[in-house]
């Protein structure tokens, strides 16, 4: 058990503190979302203070200290697999902006890491530490040389690869020492940190920051190549890993065994029921079920913070980051058989664990457990589906013959149904085939260069040939904003990839004016409609769309007559439609403000678009909104129509724009000069399309509905205007019928329709008692007709299964505990299938063969993956499910051989 003095508390108090009575400023860590545009995630505890280091700012003090929240994903294969790589870690820094360089902190880094516990140090033995330094420099080695007790032997110098720091990137960079602590013999070879780095761990890197990087460069080149000059004044940024410090203090094998991850550790193996073995090799027994234990811990540990910070799951950014851990956890769970709900208890044991140093986690502690168990519960089913997918190409590659899985396949179980290709591949071996993975990865180049040439409408395809020679031949062709009709020339017509000189009656073509009052789909906003007449012919305008900036592009069919280049052209578009657009798109604005007011900052515009009297708008939230949220935004916006705000557009740099607090949309590009939407003190975004004059022309608002269109990504779709008064006259009339039928007035109906729904509630209650009363009465045939095992010890026990018609699981688990009340000892199977064709089983195991080492889980297991499913509980009770409910008599007596066999050797 881990002491007070050597706790990951203790080190981490003893470092802040000791810096503190060094007049240093202890603050709090900042969010692992960085305020650096640069970086995705907070990678280093110095990430807070680049600006200061670079002199861009100025500090709050000129000595500063912090445990700081990180995470790195660069190594995330090797979690759980070697003593110390992790993906969050907590760094412990201390750091100098102009003030103390290397005279200062080499002194104080050996005195609080060699000071004794209870003097607020480390307390680590001076003569198992080791001191790595920049090759050239001296000034370091000498200093620890002449001022601490480090003897000569143990100081070694390297080379830039290792002792000269950087972000990777532009930015402050300089030479680092390092301190290494050696773990003993047990732990490797004699020599030092250049001979063996599992022996000698590294735990404080100290960085002197002296010079500015340019972008990019070999690590190993460390001159005039990447440096571009002396930092403003020398400065000192140091970073300890809490969790190697406390693997040191608390004499554990691994990171994953310290007081900081031990507690999720355990509750993955409770939960799993594996035995955690301490493997740290290979070759060794347990390995690799003690690594998908590891990996289950850490990245719980690693969601819980990023969930905490506001990072929600998605498919790009840091939101990838979290759902790629979340996934790797329920596949490590999935390796060890273990098919229940993974995410709640391990949230929960990550909160209880660290609540107390990060509070954070316990006020957000209902945000993290519903988005963790929501990913977990969606990529489930996406794993369940693509088992399916995957059985079906593996019969088929073995009845074709053939040795290898086809490629193809597997790229699009990758790419359509998110199922992982290392799974894919350990899947494929067990069924003794092997994938390609030199093809697999063409189909995924080939996927990458399709997105990257791919446009939102063929039609639009920016960087074709033919939108390059409209561009050249006709030039780019002007947006008339402010009026709905105009006359312009007609100065390209394009059929396919074409260049035509005229087209006739009855042609679908693509024409472009040499100036136009039509608004292209942009911003949400779908293209204007309208007609446009030549002196010998009329054009329909079904669409209008930009290719490329400068270019506005009118899809649609001719009406009448002909139409040539040259042409005078009078461009008229649907008035009414583009009105009707105009409302929805105003009310989309008043929309965002209000959600984010109600839901929080953070349900920010992800997505719309804006048709005729309707729109959707898309925007991250991690539940459903509720009927009370979703009155209340219905009635803000309304408020806001009412109050009749004019809306009001500017044209202003980006810089002014973002200054001036203006929201700008992730994902949209925007130009040096942007057109702002202000309305009243309400809303102010960048936006490009058109709006009402006075909020009180959108007259009405009424969501239509609400839900989700991805994890933890809501969609309301909404109605406006005249499409939204026909919309509630619509339902009052329903509701008007609907409390005619149940012969109450109006008020009372809801009220009458939860009295039927409670008591029809009540009767299926009353109907699955009866149906359980009528299982449960067989309990006593059931166990005349079991199966007696004598145990090694000579006791004896009973085997009890049975096959239940379409039983729900509590059905299962009364008559299974019923079973196992009535004997002295034993064992109970039940199994069932279900309407669609799956199979459930459940076993129930009596406390003594517990004692015994006899589990339900094990019982159950072969019978499982006969069904193709897997087992899942502790102890006495556990559960499988398998797609293949044919085989349920087979599984059922797989799982029988399997407790007779447990069974004749317990108790031994």
């Amino acid at each position: 058990m881990t002491s007070s003095s050597t706790s990951s508390e203790a080190v981490r108090s003893n470092f802040l503190e000791f810096f503190r009575a060094h007049d240093h400023r202890v603050l709090p860590s900042a969010s692992l979302i960085p305020s650096d545009p640069t970086l995705l995630l907070n990678v280093a505890g110095m990430v807070p203070f680049k600006p200061y280091f670079l002199g861009e700012a100025k500090p709050p003090h000129t000595r500063l200290t912090t445990t700081q929240k990180c995470i790195r994903t660069n190594d995330i294969e090797n979690v759980g697999r070697t003593t110390r790589h992790l993906t969050f870690f907590e760094m412990l820094g201390n750091f100098s902006f102009g003030d103390y360089f290397k005279r200062e902190v080499i002194p104080w880094a050996w005195e609080l890491s060699t000071k004794p516990l209870e003097e607020g140090g480390w307390g680590f033995e001076p003569e198992r530490i080791w001191v790595s330094v920049f090759k050239e420099d001296d000034e370091a080695a000498e200093i620890w040389l002449n001022s601490t007790d480090l003897p000569k032997e143990r100081l070694v110098r390297m080379g830039p690869a290792d002792n000269f720091w950087s972000t990777g990137g532009a930015g402050p960079c300089g030479p680092c020492t390092e301190l290494y602590y050696d773990r003993g013999p047990d732990h490797g070879a004699e020599g030092g940190p250049e001979v063996d780095e599992n022996r000698y761990i590294e735990f404080w890197n100290l960085v002197f920051m002296q010079y500015e990087r340019s972008d990019g460069g070999d690590p190993e080149l460390y001159g005039t190549d990447v440096i571009v000059g002396n930092l403003p004044a020398p400065s000192v940024d140091t970073g300890a890993g809490l969790e190697r410090v406390a693997m040191l203090k608390q004499d554990v094998a691994n990171v994953y065994e310290t007081d900081l991850l031990r507690p999720m550790l355990d509750t993955a193996i409770d939960l799993t029921a594996c035995r955690y073995h301490g493997a740290e090799e290979e070759s060794q027994e347990g390995y690799e079920i003690d690594v998908a234990l590891r990996v289950i811990a850490e990245h719980s540990r690693a969601s819980a913070f990023l969930i905490s910070d506001g990072v929600l799951p998605s498919n790009e950014g840091r939101g990838y980051v979290l759902r790629r851990l979340l996934r790797r956890i329920v596949r490590s769970a999935r390796h060890l058989g273990f098919d229940g709900q993974m995410m709640t208890p391990m949230m929960a044991s990550v909160i209880d664990t660290l609540g107390t140093p990060w509070p954070d986690l316990k006020k957000q502690a209902e945000l993290i457990t519903r988005v963790a168990q929501a990913e977990e519960d969606t990529f489930s089913r996406t794993l369940q589906s693509g088992l399916t997918m995957l059985n079906t190409e593996i019969e088929r590659t073995k009845a074709s013959g053939e040795t290898a899985l086809n490629a193809e396949s597997a790229f699009t179980l990758h790419d359509t149904y998110g199922f992982p290709v290392d799974l894919t591949v350990e899947i494929a071996e067990e069924a003794g085939l092997t994938l390609d993975r030199d093809a697999f990865a063409e189909h995924m180049e080939a996927q990458r260069a399709r997105a990257r040439a791919a446009t939102k409408d063929q039609r639009i395809a920016g960087t074709t040939d033919i939108a390059k020679r409209v561009a050249s031949t006709s030039g780019f062709n002007e947006f008339l904003r402010d009026v709905t009709e105009a006359d312009s020339q007609l100065s390209a017509i394009i059929a396919g990839d074409d260049l035509l000189g005229e087209v006739e009656e009855g042609a679908e073509v693509t024409i472009v004016l040499a100036s136009t009052p039509f608004y292209a789909m942009g911003g949400g906003q779908l293209g204007d409609h309208g007609v446009i007449t030549t002196p010998n012919g009329r054009f329909r305008v079904t669409d209008t769309t930009s290719p490329a900036d400068g270019l506005i592009w009118h899809h649609g069919v001719v009406e009448a007559g002909t139409l040539r280049v040259r042409d005078d052209v009078h461009a008229a578009i649907d008035t009414k439609r583009r009105s009707s657009i105009s409302r929805g798109h105003t009310a989309t604005h008043i929309l965002h403000a209000t959600i984010k007011q109600v839901l929080g900052d953070h349900a920010t515009q992800a997505g719309s678009a804006i048709d005729q009297g309707r729109f959707r708008f898309d925007f991250p939230h991690f539940s459903s909104v509720d009927r009370e949220q979703l009155t209340a935004i219905q009635a803000m916006v309304n408020e806001r129509i009412i109050a009749n705000d004019t809306v009001e557009t500017d044209i202003m740099s980006q810089e002014e724009a973002r200054k001036a607090g203006a929201t700008a949309l992730f994902g949209e590009k925007y130009g040096d000069q942007v057109r702002v939407v202000r309305i009243g003190d309400y809303s102010f975004e960048l936006c490009g399309g058109t709006h009402v004059h006075s909020v009180s022309e959108i007259g009405l608002f009424t969501i239509l509905s609400e839900g989700s269109i991805a994890n933890n990504v809501r969609r309301i779709e909404a109605l406006t205007g005249t499409d939204a008064f026909s919309q509630l006259s619509t339902e009052a009339l329903i509701a008007d019928q609907v409390a005619k039928q149940l012969k109450v007035p109006l008020a009372q109906a809801p009220e009458r329709i939860a009295e039927m729904l409670q008591r029809l509630a009540a009767l299926e209650k009353q109907m699955a008692a009866l149906r359980q009363s009528s299982v449960l009465s067989r309990i006593d045939q059931l166990i005349a007709n079991g199966v007696s095992v004598t145990l090694a010890n000579g006791e004896g026990a009973t085997i009890v299964q049975t096959v239940l018609e379409a039983a729900d699981h509590e059905t299962m688990r009364s008559l299974a505990t019923g079973v196992i009340s009535k004997l002295s000892s034993g064992v109970a199977i039940v199994g069932t299938m279900s309407e669609d064709g799956k199979a459930m089983l459940l076993a129930a195991v009596s406390d003594d063969l517990v004692d015994a080492g006899v589990h339900a889980a094990e019982v159950l297991r072969p019978g499982a993956q006969i069904v193709g499913g897997g087992a899942g509980g502790r102890g006495p009770v556990a559960q499988a499910g398998g797609k293949n409910g044919a085989k349920l008599d087979e599984a059922i007596s797989a799982a029988v051989n399997e407790a007779q066999h447990r069974l004749a050797n317990a108790g031994a």
